[in-house]
């Protein structure tokens, strides 16, 4: 168990690095520097937005000052203006962009309200990826009694953000039971308020459930305008009492939040005090805790493109693929505005086109035609990142903000004499391998400047450089300019043979759409029909026999509908056919549907896990119900599929968030690891839902003087009526990992228990007590577990804390399903429940190798008194078990073995016997009284009979 233990502390600390290009973000001396939030493009120009976003910042830095005890404050912010405003500036961002940002001001672009949120990847005390203001949150005061001030919310948000934490309100699970008692779910238990079912102007109490004896759905929890508690700032962040966050002394650890299930019970001030950030920022007495605000102005792309021709570019064909896939990027993926230079290296650099505008398609085939034809000489990478910064000055004499694209397959012991140039220089450079023997350091460059990192094998099938160039989308947050990758595949096809596919274009995308064919021999014939039956052959292509492509444009706007292409290799010889097709927005109203991909770390070192994420989205909508899967390229050449899932089970932090991700543990070999995201929506199946975590609690009105306030109603939420999206497809580059210290192959030993369930719920269903959770696998969330061990206790902190020394329950005949499937059990124990008994269950699993997985969440079962019977009522007929009434003492439920989900139906409670026990005096009485009557009656009929 020693291992385990250490295995699970490193787990918890992982962050996201490499592919993942966040915030330069830093706190030092108690300050955070460089915290950078942007505007979107697509907003209207308003200054007011920029004044509201100053204000919320100055004031969220005192109140994040007291918050954390002495410990943080905001030092320094950076405001991205839009390049879409006429508000222009000579201050210009160096690396901060839009995609990077830690604040994003952007509509929703559905009408379901402005719930500040933050999108959260990963587990406990991991760093988030952006918080989510909308401009009518900024811009409207009337959102403020609502959600408090902004500066709370703010604060709020960003513990979400920088320290990992979660709610501790529980939309879903509004009240639960303690200790016979109804309690909002919140933190602290001090907080206190009224519930209340609210219509109109008028509040009633609280009808109760008869299934769960809590509240109905309609009710809810009003609180106190002025509270006695100063916690916690993740519930009620907009009461002005509440001022701290909650700690180990006010913790409510039974409350059925997120907090308390993605952290295993911590409290968010515990988590928050043992982060990263307080490591070496003791309290400290700050004199000035007035942020310095910067404003810097979005320019268009400068970009440089740096190719290696040297010697080791004649192997594998690189050269020509490098032309195709170089092609691509300049045809179809810089943005139009944007000024591009090439650079081409060796053992010396040379500059082939200083900076060009692309403004036309003219100037895209005219940069074409400086990529290298041709190889030879040694490797100095150097040499052409310092001739990129000749290039990159030639528009404002500065590199700052500026992108190189270094692509090399030779290795450079002289690497690291320009990382210091590279570091200063301001310029974000993203770094391309070419097959596995690339210079290791090469991902230095990218990680100092915080670049994209890629790798293209020599394995053609997997269409690897294509799709890392397709990968170099701009990230100034303008998605209509961005083209967008629906389909990449290759396959090696015989000779007389064909490549068949369909690729669906969907009502998101269509605008400026190319489908575009590679090959490395003869030219193979092609055919492309559109939803509507037209065919697109050879001659509606624009082929290139030195590039050995095929381009087809499609004009105006695509059709909706599944394209179907057809590739036949007319050459003698096998050959690999590939195709890649991109499109653009269709509407510049309407987000298209996109994939970010993701892995946790850039480097990491065996056995570490890796993590593999992707996030679907309709603009800020999740995109939920899509089949979802990543190709993995490992070191040693092999190519694996593994699925990813949004089933909150795993690595997988929340259901239906559109959020989808697996562990990836089948390592071979040292060296790079590359990741591609495939993704399909299927139509009638795939949805849009709303964001199900990371908000501040919209609060619908406060008690005042004893008196419900009520607050303007919420906006329906997308999740009360999910929308169908029809079919789609998309594909992602997910970037790079270089992976060291992996055992031999057959030689790997068995090092991952399986994953902890994180979704364990118990339920009493007709007397019996059912568990039901998420199968974790034998390697984490992979393959099949041995077995579990079940426990039960009626003390919660028993169960959390030793474990191994509550009630064991019978388990005999559960088998651990294959990981994902969804485990059903019934409780095969004589157990004793009373009226609001309350019980907890945990599981821990165990692998083949005997590992132990960490102990499940803790699910309560609470037996809840059955409703009284009302008046006169008659129990229908073959009634089993009489309901009892609300003031029953007691009514205990004894459930015996059964391994089935059906009702067990040798039961027997108190409640029955005392039934039974007053039927017969009723009974009794029944005859006492008839005998009386006939004796009476006897009686009666002599004093009145004939004498």
């Amino acid at each position: 168990m020693k291992f385990i233990t250490v295995f699970l502390l490193s787990l918890e600390y992982l962050t996201f690095a490499g592919v993942v290009r966040c915030s330069d973000l830093k706190l030092v001396n108690n300050g955070y520097d460089n915290v950078v939030i942007a505007i979107n493009p697509g907003l209207p120009e308003d200054e007011n937005l920029i004044t509201k976003i100053k204000d919320m910042v100055t004031s969220a830095s005192f109140f994040l000052y007291n918050a954390t005890k002495q410990r943080a404050y905001f030092r320094d912010v950076k405001i991205l203006i839009p390049i879409t405003w006429t508000l222009k500036g000579n201050e210009r961002p160096t690396r901060q962009s839009y995609e990077k940002a830690d604040v994003i001001i952007a509509d929703s672009h559905v009408k379901f309200g402005d719930d500040p949120y933050t999108l959260q990847y990963g587990r406990c005390g991991e760093r988030g990826r952006y918080i989510h203001f909308t401009p009518n949150f900024m811009l409207n005061d009337g959102v403020i009694d609502v959600y408090g001030s902004r500066d709370r919310v703010f604060v709020h948000e960003w513990a979400h953000l920088q320290w990992g934490v979660f709610d501790e309100y529980n939309d879903l699970v509004p009240f639960y039971f303690s200790n016979d008692e109804i309690l909002a779910t919140g933190c602290s238990k001090e907080i206190k308020g009224k519930q209340a079912e609210c219509r109109g102007g008028s509040c009633d109490s609280c009808g109760i459930d008869s299934n769960t004896g809590l509240p109905n759905r309609d009710c809810m929890f009003f609180p106190d305008k002025a509270q006695t508690t100063a916690a916690s700032i993740m519930y009620l962040q907009g009461l002005k009492d509440v001022v701290e966050f909650c700690d180990n002394k006010t913790h409510n650890a039974k409350a059925p939040n997120m907090q308390n299930k993605m952290c295993n019970y911590r409290s968010t001030w515990d988590v928050i005090s043992k982060s990263d950030d307080f490591k070496n920022n003791p309290p400290a007495n700050i004199p000035s805790l007035v942020p310095t605000i910067t404003l810097l102005y979005v320019k268009d792309r400068v970009l440089c493109l740096v190719l290696d021709d040297s010697g080791s570019m004649n192997s594998g064909n690189r050269i020509p693929r490098l032309r195709q896939a170089a092609s691509i990027f300049l045809l179809q993926i810089i943005e139009e505005g944007s000024q591009v230079g090439i650079v081409t290296f060796n053992g010396v650099a040379t500059i082939e086109t200083h900076l060009k505008t692309v403004d036309s398609e003219a100037v895209r085939k005219e940069l074409i035609g400086f990529l290298p034809q041709s190889a030879s000489g040694g490797t100095n990478i150097c040499a052409g990142v310092r001739s990129a910064f000749q290039v990159l000055r030639g528009d404002d004499n500065a590199t700052n903000g500026d992108e190189i694209v270094v692509l090399t397959d030779g290795e450079d012991y002289s690497i690291n004499t320009c990382f210091n140039e590279v570091e200063q220089s301001g310029a974000i450079v993203h770094t391309i391998a070419l097959g596995l023997s690339a210079a290791k350091e090469l991902g230095e460059l990218s990680i100092m400047t915080d670049g994209l990192r890629f790798l293209a094998t020599d394995n053609v099938d997997e269409n690897g450089l294509v799709d890392a160039f397709t990968g170099l989308v701009s990230g100034n947050g303008d998605i209509n300019q961005q083209s967008i990758q629906l389909e990449s595949s290759g396959k090696l096809i015989s000779s007389n043979s064909w490549l068949n596919g369909t690729v669906f274009i969907d009502k998101t995308v269509g605008n400026d759409t190319f489908f575009v064919m590679t090959w490395v021999g003869g030219t193979p014939s092609i055919l492309v029909r559109d939803p509507r039956g037209k065919i697109y052959n050879d001659t509606s292509f624009e082929i290139d026999n030195v590039l050995h492509t095929g381009r087809l444009a499609i004009p105006g706007t695509a059709e909706t509908g599944s394209w179907r292409y057809s590739m036949k290799n007319v050459d003698a010889a096998n050959q690999v056919l590939s195709i890649t097709v991109m499109s653009r927005a269709a509407d510049a109203g309407v987000p298209p549907v996109t994939v970010n991909a993701h892995i946790n770390q850039g480097t990491s070192t065996w056995p570490s896990p890796l993590v593999i994420f992707a996030e679907v989205s309709h603009g800020f909508l999740p995109v939920i119900d899509a089949k979802v899967s990543a190709t993995v390229e490992r070191a040693d050449g092999k190519s694996i599929i593994v699925d990813l899932l949004d089933n909150g089970a795993g690595v997988d932090a929340v259901e239906n968030d559109g959020i989808y991700s697996t562990y990836f543990v089948k390592f071979g070999g040292n060296g790079r690891y590359s990741f591609k995201i495939n993704v399909k929506g299927k139509d009638g199946v795939t949805r849009l839902s709303a964001r199900r975590h990371g908000r501040a609690l919209y609060i619908p009105g406060y008690v005042q003087n004893g008196q419900i306030q009520q607050n303007p109603s919420r906006p329906p939420s997308i999740g009360d009526n999910t929308q169908k999206l029809g079919s789609f497809q998309r594909v992602k580059s997910g970037g790079t990992c270089l992976v060291s210290k992996v055992p031999p192959t057959g030689s790997i030993p068995d090092v991952f228990p399986p994953s902890k369930i994180m979704d364990l719920k118990a339920t009493i269903v007709h007397d019996n007590i059912q568990l039901n959770w998420t199968a974790p696998g034998d390697d984490l969330d992979q393959g099949n577990a041995s077995h579990y061990e079940i426990r039960m206790s009626k003390n919660f902190t028993q169960l959390k804390n030793h474990f191994q020394s509550t009630h064991k329950i019978n388990t005999t005949g559960l088998n651990p399903q294959t990981a994902s499937s969804k485990e059903s059990f019934l409780i095969s124990e004589n157990i004793q429940l009373k009226n609001w008994t309350e019980i907890y269950f945990g599981v821990i699993t165990f692998d083949k190798a005997n590992q132990a997985s960490a102990l499940s969440n803790i699910a309560p079962a609470t037996l809840v008194p059955a409703p009284p019977v009302p008046p006169n009522s008659i129990s229908p007929p073959n009634q089993s078990q009489p309901p009892t009434t609300a003031h029953s003492p007691r009514r205990t439920t004894s459930v015996h073995p059964g391994s089935s989900s059906q009702p067990n139906n040798s039961l027997v409670t108190d409640v029955t016997a005392i039934v039974l026990v007053v039927c017969c005096l009723v009974v009794v009485v029944t005859l006492i009284i008839a005998i009386t009557v006939c004796i009476v009656a006897t009686r009666g009929r002599k004093r009145v009979s004939p004498s």
